[in-house]
């Protein structure tokens, strides 16, 4: 099956001549998939007035495209509904917390996802879609929604607390009628100390109206957020069995963010990535790394974003795509773009999204729209005239449709390093005013072993306590504030199986309730750790000392007594910084400061040179290795993609702004090395076709290499 090689295209903006233009551009580079009607031509153009439709276009297009060989990804329409809805329940827009209701004529998402009439209303439409379109030639899947979740715009520029209407306050109830069985478990749960209010029955129960850090329970706001992200997940989950009671022969999917600069961590727009990818038979990730130019600020981000996918989608067992990525300049209006896209941007983001597993690949758009002065990419101009972009994906196309097999049938595999996160932990340190603290914590972790050239894995907790997790060589918990018993015992278990576990201060500071652990770190974690904590300073940059060279901490300060545990540095004061502590037939690692916040914001090395003794210790290597000089932010990154009869590499190169010395008039000399398992007849260069020299000795392999600013080399690896 070729590789769905996607752009996003809406007929009804254009006149049929410049459609007919557009769809030959798209052909020519590659493109064989089209998505629609998700959010543009969708469900408030379509039927505009109750019961009329008007299907002319979509159909005309769904013929074009059959035509041309094109499939097409059909939106449900559901995110942006018809304004009659209104008409109908004026009440029918989701409320704030300050009672305020959402307008309708300015983002995605307005309608509660509670309410009866959008209900019904949002099942008869996509009933009359999917009956229409279920055996066209051309419809090759569906999308659930866009970008499912809670405005993460709003009327006042900042994310508000979603939803507050009649519908949703009496779906809540419900909700905690299910988990808490009595008003009196209730009450005991959002115990508060500044307001304690006593409910006696359900129809007096509120949900809070401000965030923990106001003086306010803890309990009730994570309750809501889980409450909310229940509902979204909820949601999908309906939306696909209505579809596949009508059709059971086409994909479903939804496409969702991660780490978005309005919501980083999903508390306010009520995503749980985890829960909503068992929902659909493929999940999608958005991908702008050119917003608020984070590939300039955080290189690691596009690497982190696509490891997240990966990770949410693997253990399921389904692929996943990359249901969005830009196209062209992004952002900023008038002042912008933030970031000027360049054909050299667009050829990284296909090759690492495909070196990242994603089994599709979408720019969005593909040519922008006059009506929306934004900047929000386009492979073409206004006119739809090629452009450097355009020669870039028909580039990338030709790499992703000759290759299309191997790509459709390897992966990358499980990582070798897991970082625990979860949604309760999220919720919490959101509602504690700690989200940007978590948010540089993760990212802190993950840069440290991506630059490492580690494969990195996210989990949840339930696959820790599912014992699902004992093949990785490491996992580590960055600011997990919230630990249960259940999951402290899951870690004891997998490291006395021989894991290492890696732990910081705070942890399990609260349970999963919100409430206080009685102990630090809590219940087994302390026989892992080997320590117990007495005390924590905070607001400090802690001086430590490790093997003869003075490091500093970042934030926290802890003192600990050592039960068992082995100290590796010692803060100026002499009391324990770093210790490492033997378990079962495993090992726990644990700082009594944040050593990796320290590194991301500081450059201080502790970390790095602790890991690296303990991994040497351990024998725990990444499976690539890319050696070069000058190097400051992994700008050559390798991956590999196996199946059983071959492997591919895949490199992308990036080079930050004031970075133009670092590939020379001759490239950027590298010695690259990888860890095999078989015994290696060829390595050949996909863009030439030429047989490379390398060497392999029983354990290794490798080869030297020249790399450019805007070549992105390829090669497969082929087994005796």
């Amino acid at each position: 099956m070729a590789f769905k090689y996607a752009a996003g295209y809406y007929p009804n903006f254009f006149t049929k001549e410049d459609v007919l233009k557009d769809i030959e551009t798209m052909k020519q580079c590659g493109i064989n998939c089209i998505r629609t009607a998700e959010l543009f031509n969708g469900w408030d153009q379509v039927e505009p007035i109750r019961g009329k439709y008007h299907f002319e276009t979509l159909d005309w297009f769904f013929d074009m495209c059959a035509q041309n060989d094109i499939k097409i990804l059909l939106g449900t329409g559901t995110a942006s509904p018809p304004h009659w809805l209104k008409e109908i329940d004026p009440e029918i827009m989701i409320k704030s917390s300050e009672g305020k209701t959402f307008p309708t004529n300015i983002t995605y998402s307005w309608a509660c996802f509670h309410n009866p009439v959008y209900l019904s209303e949002s099942e008869g439409y996509i009933r009359k879609l999917v009956e229409r379109y279920k055996k066209h030639p051309a419809l090759y899947a569906y999308q659930i929604h866009n970008e499912i979740g809670l405005p993460f715009m709003s009327p006042s520029g900042k994310v508000e607390m979603y939803c507050y209407c009649e519908h949703t306050l009496k779906a809540f109830r419900e909700w905690l009628k299910d988990k808490y069985n009595s008003i009196e478990n209730l009450n005991k749960a959002w115990t508060w100390s500044a307001t304690n209010p006593v409910y006696t029955s359900w129809e007096q129960v509120e949900p809070p109206y401000a965030k923990p850090i106001s003086w306010a329970s803890v309990t009730r706001y994570l309750d809501f957020r889980l409450f909310m992200m229940s509902t979204i997940t909820e949601f999908v989950g309906w939306q696909n069995q209505i579809i596949k009671s009508i059709d059971n022969e086409h994909l479903t999917s939804t496409n969702i963010f991660y780490m978005k600069g309005e919501d980083k961590m999903s508390v306010m727009c009520a995503i749980d990535q985890f829960e909503i990818a068992k929902k659909v038979d493929v999940i999608g990730y958005d991908l702008y790394p050119g917003s608020s130019n984070k590939l300039e600020t955080r290189p690691e981000f596009s690497s982190m974003f696509l490891d997240h996918a990966r990770s949410i989608s693997r253990p399921l067992g389904k692929p996943y795509w990359l249901m969005e990525v830009e196209s062209g300049p992004i952002n900023g209006w008038a002042l912008g773009p933030h970031r000027n896209t360049s054909g050299t941007d667009i050829k990284r983001y296909i090759i690492d999204a495909v070196a990242h597993d994603a089994k599709m690949t979408l720019y969005q758009g593909f040519r922008q729209w006059d009506f929306q002065p934004i900047n929000w990419g386009g492979l073409v101009d206004l006119d739809g005239n090629k452009t450097e972009r355009t020669e870039a994906a028909e580039w990338a196309g030709r790499f992703c449709h000759q290759y299309s097999e191997v790509i459709n049938n390897s992966s990358n595999g499980q990582g070798q390093i897991a970082l625990l996160v979860s949604s309760e932990n999220a919720i919490i340190a959101n509602g504690m005013g700690h989200e940007e603290f978590l948010v540089k914590d993760l990212r802190a972790y993950y840069r440290v072993f991506w630059e490492m050239g580690f494969q990195i894995d996210f989990i949840a907790p339930e696959l820790v306590i599912d014992g699902k997790t004992e093949n990785y060589s490491i996992i580590a918990a960055p600011f997990l504030l919230s630990v249960s018993e259940n999951l402290a015992n899951a870690l004891a278990r997998y490291t006395e199986k021989g894991g290492i576990f890696i732990g910081e201060t705070r942890l399990g500071y609260v349970d999963e309730k919100g409430w206080y652990n009685h102990q630090w770190p809590t219940g087994k974690l302390q026989d892992i750790f080997g320590i117990r904590s007495i005390s924590v300073n905070s607001g400090i940059t802690p001086e430590l000392t490790f093997d003869q060279k003075n490091y500093k901490g970042h934030w926290h300060k802890e003192k600990l007594s050592l039960q068992s545990g082995k100290v590796l540095a010692r803060f100026f004061d002499d009391t324990p910084a770093v210790i490492v502590n033997t378990y079962g037939n495993g090992k726990a690692l644990y700082f009594a400061t944040h050593a990796f916040f320290a590194y991301l914001e500081s450059k201080s090395f502790l970390v790095w040179d602790v890991l690296k003794k303990l991994l040497s210790e351990e024998n725990i290597e990444p499976e690539l290795q890319v050696n070069y000089s000058n190097r400051e932010n992994r700008e050559i990154e390798g991956h590999f993609l196996h199946n059983s009869k071959t492997s591919l590499l895949l490199f992308t190169v990036f080079q930050c702004q004031g970075r133009s010395n670092f590939f020379g008039k001759k490239g950027k000399h590298t010695d690259i090395r990888f860890v095999k398992n078989r015994r290696i007849e060829r390595i050949v260069d996909l863009h030439t076709k030429n047989d490379i020299d390398f060497w392999q000795d029983g354990k290794y392999a490798g080869f030297e290499w020249n790399f450019y600013p805007d070549v992105f080399p390829a090669f497969e690896v082929m087994y005796q």
